[in-house]
């Protein structure tokens, strides 16, 4: 066997390989007597470890490694070059897959991995698109602008259908984060830094797996991007404020503007002079009521000095949130997009409820888990010049 990068907890085998708590890829290539069957494990960086086995006279082979902490993706290449086949692995999975030497990315079947299917099936629709923009730009007009602008209503075409059947339905998936790096020619399809639609599909598979695996380098890393790419492309109006702060929070102040009961616009700047709690709720969690008695006391005994709870719900049903909603006194508001907010992704709440404390001048202090008195932290701020 060769070894092509060292690999850490990885094997690589013929079908005698021993058997490990982990997952299983194993199978056959047809007519690939002898030939060279490479595995890659593609990390963030888009590189990996690699290793490679002879395959035997019935082309059999197998490989096995551990169980990875959010998913991880392995790519089958034969010889080394040509199209790759791509497993998705995200749990003690047993994958088989048979192909044949000749066709080796497109008549291969796999079992054992549906998202693995959903992934072959987005491979082949990747391969067809870059045929079609091949083709119109070898046979382009002597108008390149016209070429250029049949190319791009084509690719916007495609990203719409990817989104609309791989990420939206199921956002936390290895084949929805998979279609966000989809490539056509040198780059990539997604355009998160520049493109707003784009950005949208990248904070949803971020949020998604920030809430699943929050500490798995894969979630912090595509939660990082998507933090940079929805800053990069939201709209900045003279009444947004950005507040970069020091300390333990790690968070600037994103101006939220969201409808009230009455259907009137609240921003959280508008509060700048108070201290304020940003909460992040839903108030068809059980805990909910008994926890919006302690908010009342504590509103009761603080927004004379000015103190105010800037509260946002993320209850689905509308009717609900207001009836809820109608009696606290605070400032209460309801974000629509639910689990895919942009405020949810920019003050990274990894769980509901969730709050922060926010200074005079507008800038974030303490989020929940920083204080373990709230009331001596809000104490401390109004008592701050």
């Amino acid at each position: 066997m060769k070894r092509v990068m060292l690999a850490v907890a990885f094997v690589a085998a013929l079908a005698g390989c021993s058997k490990e708590e982990g997952f299983v890829i194993e199978g056959s290539v047809e007519g690939a007597k002898n030939r060279m069957l490479y595995i890659t494990r593609v990390d963030i960086s888009g590189n990996g470890y690699a290793d490679s086995v002879k395959l035997d006279s019935e082309g059999c082979f197998k490989f096995s490694g551990p169980r990875p902490e959010c998913f991880d993706f392995y790519r089958l290449q034969l010889d080394g070059k040509g199209r790759k086949v791509t497993i998705a692995i995200d749990s003690c999975e047993r994958v088989k897959v048979s192909t044949v030497a000749a066709h080796f990315a497109d008549s291969c079947r796999i079992e054992g991995s549906e998202e693995s299917v959903r992934i072959a099936r987005l491979s082949a629709l990747e391969a067809a698109l870059q045929s079609q923009v091949d083709h119109l730009v070898k046979n382009s007009s002597p108008a390149v602008g016209e070429t250029r602008r049949t190319i791009d209503a084509l690719l916007d075409e495609f990203k719409q259908n990817i989104c609309k059947e791989y990420i939206a339905p199921a956002p936390g998936t290895p084949s929805a984060y998979y279609a966000l790096f989809i490539r056509v020619g040198n780059g990539f399809l997604f355009d998160p830094m520049h493109v707003r639609f784009d950005s949208r599909c990248f904070s949803a598979v971020a949020t998604n797996l920030n809430m699943t695996h929050p500490h798995a380098a894969r979630s912090q890393h595509l939660y990082n991007l998507a933090v940079k790419a929805i800053r990069a492309t939201q709209p900045v109006s003279r009444d947004t404020i950005y507040v970069e702060t020091g300390g333990e929070s790690n968070i600037g102040l994103f101006d939220i503007k969201l409808p009230n009961i009455d259907g009137d616009s609240i921003s959280l700047s508008s509060l700048k002079g108070k201290v304020v709690m940003l909460d992040f709720t839903a108030y068809g969690d059980a805990r909910i009521s008994a926890r919006n008695l302690e908010l009342r006391d504590m509103y009761e005994k603080y927004k004379e000095r000015g103190f105010e709870i800037y509260q946002i719900s993320y209850d689905r049903d509308e009717h609900f949130w207001k009836t809820s909603a109608e009696n606290l006194p605070w400032k209460c508001v309801r974000d629509a997009d639910g689990v895919n907010s942009y405020n949810i992704t920019l003050y990274r709440v990894e769980r509901i409820p969730t709050y922060f404390l926010i200074n005079r001048a507008n800038e974030v202090v303490l989020r929940d888990v920083q204080t373990d008195d709230v009331n001596k932290s809000i104490e401390k701020l109004l008592n701050e010049k």
